[in-house]
């Protein structure tokens, strides 16, 4: 399997790829031989194979169409580029899968499918996967110690990452995520991996990958219980509307200390317009909710969107006037449109006036906006991006500036 280069990226290697290593883990599992080649951070030699796997976000993708090219044997792609472009990705690859990978995978190199585009069910039963094959990277690559503490943050203790659900019910206009579903892990198979990670690898932190971690209160209490005399420490994501005192009781028990929360706009009207589903008001009670209880308090926040105006980014800036001594830590990004995301299949409900097909600009940290719309120039939205940008660095708004 080969890991595509992320040159745009300041820490390349800071996210731990566990796609591709619960791929691994499958097809060892089966029987096979598995070579991951990470060039994330640079080109590597590829050793000759029966299969060449790649898993691609939209982003990255361009990068392994150009390793494809040069590569002689049948190619696979998978991961949320191929899920949604899949036809694209047709013409390039010999084998496309959508959505969840580790029955495909196995069934292809054992020659059961025979169609160029596979397409299985989300897979239902998480506890039957296998654990993520750790031990086919580096150690290092594996485990970081930028993880936890996040880049720009220094370093910390050794980390990985690990998720214990996948989907996401919510169907924010600018995400992507292919699975509207949402499925679990047993807290006693999270647990378990936890403790192999603890006793065989010495890894007690960790980034919890969950687009929203709180979002079975019952589950989340049972997984305290399980995780508590464990001692581990995490960090982990959720939405606002998901987190109350209780929620926050259970999560401080399990072991969490720090939690980001996905506000984007502070911006009611703009919230609803991009179907967020929440508000400014719950936004705020569950930072403070969260600051209280002891926690590190992270926001998101996002420019550059359809509907954004100057007004739009003067209500962020007060946001983080208003909530400065609740929130310790933040990330701007700037809005893709991934496809897959309403924005992207359904531009003109959104105003959008020109929107960028250079998908080798399709980071979340690009400097330039990738769209234009009805409401602001391309001008006007890469100004709101460095003038928002510059304002939380400078940090006026702990001063309340």
């Amino acid at each position: 399997m080969i890991l595509p280069p992320n040159p745009v990226l300041a820490n390349p290697i800071m996210q731990v790829p566990l796609g591709p290593l619960y791929l691994g883990a499958c097809l060892v599992n089966a029987g096979h031989e598995v070579i991951i080649v990470d060039m994330r951070d640079g080109q590597k030699p590829v050793p000759k194979a029966d299969f060449y796997g790649f898993s691609c976000t939209t982003a990255d993708y361009p990068y392994a169409l150009d390793i494809a090219k040069t590569i002689e044997g049948p190619t696979i792609v998978g991961g949320p580029h191929a899920t949604h472009m899949p036809e694209e990705c047709s013409e390039h690859f010999d084998y496309v899968v959508r959505g969840e990978g580790e029955r495909a995978i196995v069934d292809i190199v054992e020659g059961i499918v025979d169609d160029n585009i596979i397409s299985y069910p989300p897979i239902k039963d998480l506890d039957s996967i296998p654990f993520p094959a750790w031990d086919l990277m580096p150690y290092n690559r594996v485990f970081t110690k930028t993880l936890y503490v996040g880049e720009r943050y220094g370093v910390g203790p050794i980390s990985t990452a690990i998720t214990s659900s996948r989907g996401c019910p919510f169907n924010c206009a600018f995400c992507a995520n292919w699975d509207r579903s949402i499925r679990f892990r047993s807290p006693e198979n999270f647990a378990e991996e936890v403790s192999i990670l603890v006793r065989k690898y010495a890894c007690s932190h960790y980034k919890v990958i969950d687009d929203n971690f709180t979002l079975n209160k019952k589950r989340l209490k049972k997984m305290a219980d399980l995780l508590e005399p464990m001692k581990i420490r995490f960090r982990c994501h959720t939405r606002s509307h998901l987190f109350d005192e209780e929620t926050a009781e259970a999560l401080y028990r399990a072991g969490c200390r720090e939690i980001s929360f996905g506000v984007e706009v502070a911006d009611d009207e703009l919230l609803k317009f991009l179907n967020k589903r929440e508000t400014v008001e719950e936004h705020e009670r569950a930072i403070r909710i969260a600051k209280e209880t002891g926690f590190t308090v992270k926001v998101y926040l996002m420019v550059c969107l359809p509907g954004e105006t100057w007004e739009t980014i003067e209500k962020q800036k007060e946001f983080m006037r208003r909530n400065a001594k609740y929130v310790d830590k933040w990330t701007l990004s700037t809005f893709v449109p991934y496809p897959g995301c309403d924005i992207w299949k359904n531009p003109e409900k959104y105003g959008i006036k020109w929107m960028e097909r250079d998908y080798r600009k399709f980071w979340l940290y690009e400097d330039d906006p990738l769209i234009e719309t009805e409401v602001a120039s391309w001008e006007e939205l890469r100004e709101h991006r460095r003038h928002l940008y510059e304002y939380l660095l400078s940090e006026k708004w702990k001063k309340g500036e």
